[in-house]
This record gives structure tokens, C-alpha cells and sequence, in this order.
């Protein structure tokens, strides 16, 4: 398990309300490639969009940086954002137009660090994680964290070969997410045996397997796990599940996507572990 490391030290000096308006500003610079994934993987930061994402942000505003604020943004939107003892910088229009992930943008970004959520270690002390291999798609990603973020799922294991967590389509469909949800990144089987080791009992999702979920004991120590969106757990992930379990689906019905089963599935053991009835 890893994450990324910032780059030790700062690389530009921050502005308080000074209109930027050259691309080569190292403020926008940075911003700007933080839409990349080498980007954020080289910076250790990621950028969110909107006033919501960085209202979310600012919940947790030792890892905020900078905030960015279009020329343009109404003073209405911000009145709540500026409150903060936070390094802010204005740019143009023209910068905010190529900053811009969204089509309607609101103008208002936050540069954020990468949160630290300690030692992969600590995860052996909890008993409801969600284990993520090889999601692809940024959508389906962000809405599993919210989906696992809203029924108490302590952390998140995404293994190797998945989007990236800071990905701005994951970020947006996450919700906030990214910033209460621990997230493990670089996850093989191997750390999978040790959750085993640990006394998890570790459940794949597999539309093939021995048992529903509802008849199935969710609660305790548990991992579940999701595969990849067009072709599932690979038999790697499977053979190392101690029990693959099932959605029921009417006949004919091969599959559903990948965040609507975790939805279903998570709020399945969000009800047994927490003892409600139908």
C-alpha cells in the first residue's frame, strides 16, 4: 500500500487577492497541471472545482493550499469561502475559462495536498472496508466512495491498475468524499491475505457466486470486494475471496453496472450491521 509524497518545500509564492492573468504564473501553472495524473502524482496535490468541492475542502483546510477565484465569480458565491485564513489568488477569465473542468464552472478552485491517513497498518484494528480492483471508470469510482462514505465504511482499498482517487471526475462524483473517506492506494492480493490474517473475512462480489446477499452474514469483520466494470474479479481475486457472493437479478439480466451493485450490496450490510429490519 502507498501514496504518493508531496515534493518537499514550496514552488511559488502566494498572492492575496492579485489578479493573475499570464498562463506562465507559477499559481495557475500548477493548477493547470494538476489535471493530469503525473501532475498530482508528482505534486502530491490535486485540485477541486466548485463552490460545494471546496466548501467540502475547507473542512479539512490543513490540506488546502491555495484557493483560486475567477475575476468574474459573483462575491455572493465566495462570501463564506474568504473567511479563511487561506493564501487566495484572483485570475482572469481567460485563465479561468482554461482552468475550467466543467462546463458552467462557478470559477472557484482549491488546490489541495493529498490527505494522510496514516499507516496502512491501522486498517487491521477495523472490521468494514470496501476493496476496489482494477475500477477503470471515474464515475463509477467517485460514487462507490460516496456510497461507501454514507453507509460507515471505514476505508477504502483500491488496487493497483485503478483510476486515480484524485481524478477531477472522481473528485466531483465523490462528493466529498476524498476528503472523510480514507483511501489505500496500490492494493495486491498480498494485502488482501493480510486483511485474512488479520480476521477479515473477505467477500467478492461475483454474479456467479454460492450465495445472495441476503443470505449472506455481513456483519463483523468484513472486506467486500468489487471488480472491474466490464469483466469483474479477475479468477486471481476470486480464488482468494473466503466466499463470493451474489446479487439476485431476474432472468435474463447477465450483470448491472459495478456502483449501482456496490450501492445494493453495501446498504445490505449497512442494514444487518446496524439491525434493521425491512
Amino acid at each position: 500500500m502507498h501514496r504518493p509524497r508531496p515534493e518537499s518545500g514550496g514552488c511559488y509564492r502566494h498572492i492575496n487577492n492579485r489578479l493573475i492573468t499570464s498562463r506562465d504564473n507559477p499559481v495557475f501553472k500548477l493548477a493547470k497541471s494538476l489535471g493530469s495524473r503525473k501532475g498530482r502524482d508528482k505534486s502530491g496535490r490535486f485540485l477541486v472545482e466548485g463552490v460545494k468541492l471546496v466548501s467540502e475542502a475547507l473542512s479539512r483546510p490543513e490540506l488546502v493550499e491555495t484557493i483560486l477565484i475567477s475575476e468574474s465569480t459573483r462575491d455572493s458565491l465566495v462570501s463564506d469561502l474568504v473567511e479563511y485564513q487561506i493564501p487566495r489568488v484572483i485570475i482572469s477569465s481567460e485563465l479561468a475559462k482554461a482552468l475550467a473542468e466543467t462546463e458552467t464552472t462557478q470559477g472557484v478552485w482549491a488546490i489541495c495536498r493529498h490527505p494522510d491517513w496514516g499507516p496502512p497498518e491501522t486498517i487491521s484494528s477495523l472490521d468494514f472496508v470496501l476493496v476496489l480492483a482494477e475500477i477503470q471508470d471515474p464515475g463509477n469510482l467517485g460514487t462507490m466512495l460516496r456510497t461507501a462514505w454514507a453507509v460507515g465504511v471505514q476505508a477504502v482499498l483500491l488496487s493497483v491498475g485503478s483510476v486515480d482517487v484524485f481524478n477531477p471526475k472522481v473528485i466531483r462524483s465523490a462528493m466529498g468524499a476524498t476528503f472523510k473517506l480514507p483511501v489505500y492506494t496500490g492494493i495486491t492480493l498480498a494485502n488482501i491475505e493480510t486483511l485474512q490474517k488479520n480476521g477479515f473475512q473477505v467477500l467478492a462480489c461475483d454474479p456467479l457466486g454460492e450465495s445472495n446477499i441476503f443470505e449472506s452474514d455481513l456483519r463483523g469483520k468484513v472486506a467486500i470486494t468489487m471488480g472491474n466494470e466490464g469483466q469483474g474479479l479477475s479468477p486471481e481475486w476470486k480464488a482468494m475471496a473466503d466466499r463470493r457472493i451474489n446479487i439476485p437479478l431476474q432472468a435474463g439480466v447477465e450483470s448491472i453496472n459495478v456502483a449501482v451493485a456496490c450501492g445494493i450490496v453495501l446498504y445490505e450490510a449497512f442494514r444487518q450491521r446496524h439491525g434493521l429490519t425491512y
